[in-house]
């Protein structure tokens, strides 16, 4: 059964994390929002969390594991003003940014592996699913899912971590998504007022392997190449070793594992 809690806020703007709905246990979150959503029944800046995810996604149709209570999951409703489907990259710079900022809380130096994955130490820290309700042209809604590893600290073979991991220290998940939506609400004032240009120049600068050589594989098979930044719709720029400019849709590159110590 769900519980309620409302935030109070003395901003004439409903911030994120006005509402939220917790859970204990739930396929995914973004699946119970858009159930939610389609009866009319979620205002922008609710959120749903749940202890336990069984059917967790992420991009590329991958799954997301967590265990029981241990981590952040959730899906929050964003209803974007004047945002056109051309612009929606801008949705994934907005979120992204509000996760390596409530890291720089917790004096933890993460990076965006490109679009939308958070990086620690080469270690997958946090993910996320953007889906987007189009109206006309524009984006009318948006069900931001994250997960963020926070207490678990056994992850089989993946190249993963948690704040716990990193910090060596218990985090309260309800105290931590506390500071996230006071993140994303900062970072949400740069979207809302079309502050493209601040976004895209912090997005960039946190790029994982951004300037440095690094090892991937494309159509034609590994390649050594570098990361130099996005393009305004969100395609990945890479220069080639044979010097060639390349730009990436999400399912036409993947990052090959690292074997620096």
């Amino acid at each position: 059964m769900a519980v309620v809690h409302v935030l109070m806020s003395s901003s004439d703007q409903v911030p994120i994390g006005h509402r939220i709905i917790r859970l204990d246990s739930v396929d995914s979150t973004n699946n119970y929002a858009a159930k939610l959503l389609s009866s009319g029944e979620l205002s922008h800046g609710s959120v749903i969390m749940a202890d336990e995810q069984t059917a967790g996604r992420g991009q590329r149709g991958s799954s997301w594991t967590s265990g029981a209570g241990e981590n952040l999951l959730l899906t929050i409703v964003l209803k974007p003003a004047n945002l056109s489907v051309s612009e929606q990259f801008r949705l994934t710079q907005f979120a992204s940014l509000g996760l390596i900022d409530l890291l720089a809380k917790y004096h933890l130096k993460g990076s965006i592996k490109w679009p939308n994955d958070i990086y620690v130490n080469d270690k997958k820290l946090s993910g996320m699913l953007i889906e987007n309700q189009v109206s006309s042209t524009s984006v009318s809604t948006v069900l931001l899912g994250i997960g963020l590893n926070v207490n678990q600290t056994e992850f089989p073979g993946l190249a993963a971590t948690s704040l716990q991991s990193e910090l060596g220290m218990f985090i309260p998940v309800m105290e931590l998504a506390m500071s996230l939506f006071f993140c994303l609400n900062e970072r949400w004032k740069a979207l809302d007022h079309r502050n493209f240009s601040e976004l895209d120049n912090a997005y960039q600068k946190q790029l994982y392997l951004r300037d440095m050589p690094s090892l991937f594989s494309d159509e034609t098979g590994p390649f050594t190449g570098t990361v130099i930044g996005t393009t305004e719709q969100g395609l990945l720029i890479i220069a080639r070793e044979n010097d060639e400019i390349r730009q990436y849709d999400l399912k036409e590159i993947q990052f090959m594992p690292r074997n620096d110590p």
